[in-house]
C-alpha cells in the first residue's frame, strides 16, 4: 500500500507532466487531469499539490483576467522544467513556460480544459494538446491536412487537439465561439475531403462546445450534411455526407465548472 508521501509525489509528477503538455493550467484543469475529477475534494487536493510545487519553487503563476473568479493559472518556471527533465521536456525544448502563461488566451485555456476532461486521471496522456500541436514544428507538419475547396483554392487545417481513439486518431475541434458563414463552409469542405479517402488522417472528428455562442454547432452540421434526393447535390456527396454525419462526428458540451463532457445528439 502506498504511503501518503508516495501518493503526493505521484500527484506532483503528474502535475508537472500535465503542465509540460498544455503550457499552463488552472486548479480545475489540474484536478481533472491528475485526479480524474473536479469536485470540491479533488480541487482541494490539487490546490495542495500546487502549493507544494510552489514551495519547491517550480511554478510561475497569474490570475485569469477572463474568469469571473480570477482563477489561478500556473506554469513551469526554469526550476520546474529542470525538475521535469528526467520525465519529459517542454515543446520546442523551451527552458520555461512563462511566456505561454504571460500570453494566455481564451481559446488555449478552453482547449486545456477539454484536454483535461478527455485525458482525465490517466497516467499517460493519449494525445496532443493545443500547445504541443502549435508549438511542435515537426509534429505540426504531420498533423497539417491540406485540401482544396469546391472552387479549387488550397486550404490547410490542423486540429485543436488530437487523441488516440480505439479505432484511430480523433481530431478535436474546440468550439469557443460562433463560426461565421465562410469559416463554417471551410469546415464542411474539410470534413468531406478528410473522409472521402479510404484511409483518412483521422477516424473521427469531435466538436466540443465551450461557450454559449457555439451551442448550435451540432444543429448547423446536421443541416449542412443532410440532403433530400432533389437537393441538387450529386449522389456521391449525399452518401458521403450521410456517412460523415452518422459514423464520423460527435458533439459534446463541456461543463466549465466540473470539466465534464456531455454528448449532444446529432441525428
Amino acid at each position: 500500500m502506498k504511503s501518503k508521501q508516495q501518493i503526493g509525489q505521484e500527484y506532483r509528477i503528474k502535475t508537472l507532466k500535465f503542465l509540460a503538455c498544455v503550457g499552463y493550467a488552472t486548479t480545475r484543469q489540474i484536478s481533472m487531469a491528475v485526479l480524474g475529477a473536479c469536485d470540491v475534494s479533488s480541487r482541494k487536493m490539487a490546490g495542495r499539490t500546487i502549493r507544494r510545487l510552489r514551495v519547491l519553487g517550480y511554478l510561475a503563476e497569474k490570475r485569469d483576467g477572463n474568469s469571473v473568479a480570477g482563477e489561478l493559472m500556473v506554469a513551469l518556471n526554469r526550476a520546474g522544467v529542470a525538475a521535469l527533465a528526467e520525465f519529459v521536456e517542454l515543446p520546442d525544448g523551451r527552458a520555461h513556460a512563462r511566456d505561454w502563461l504571460r500570453h494566455a488566451h481564451k481559446h488555449r485555456t478552453a482547449c486545456n480544459s477539454v484536454f483535461a476532461a478527455l485525458t482525465r486521471g490517466l497516467d499517460e496522456h493519449i494525445g496532443y494538446s493545443e500547445l504541443q500541436i502549435r508549438a511542435g514544428s515537426a509534429l505540426t507538419k504531420l498533423l497539417v491536412f491540406s485540401y482544396k475547396d469546391d472552387e479549387g483554392n488550397s486550404l490547410q487545417k490542423i486540429p485543436d487537439l488530437l487523441l488516440q481513439g480505439v479505432s484511430g486518431p480523433i481530431w478535436v475541434e474546440v468550439e469557443n465561439g460562433y463560426r461565421g458563414a465562410r469559416d463554417f463552409q471551410k469546415l464542411i469542405w474539410f470534413l468531406r475531403r478528410i473522409f472521402e479517402h479510404p484511409a483518412p488522417l483521422a477516424d473521427k472528428v469531435w466538436f466540443v462546445v465551450t461557450a454559449a455562442g457555439a451551442k448550435t454547432i451540432g444543429k448547423r452540421l446536421r443541416a449542412a450534411l443532410t440532403h433530400l434526393s432533389d437537393s441538387g447535390y450529386p449522389r456521391q456527396i449525399r452518401e458521403l455526407d450521410a456517412r460523415i454525419l452518422s459514423e464520423r462526428l460527435a458533439v459534446y458540451r463541456l461543463d466549465a465548472d466540473l470539466l465534464k463532457l456531455t454528448q449532444l445528439p446529432l441525428l
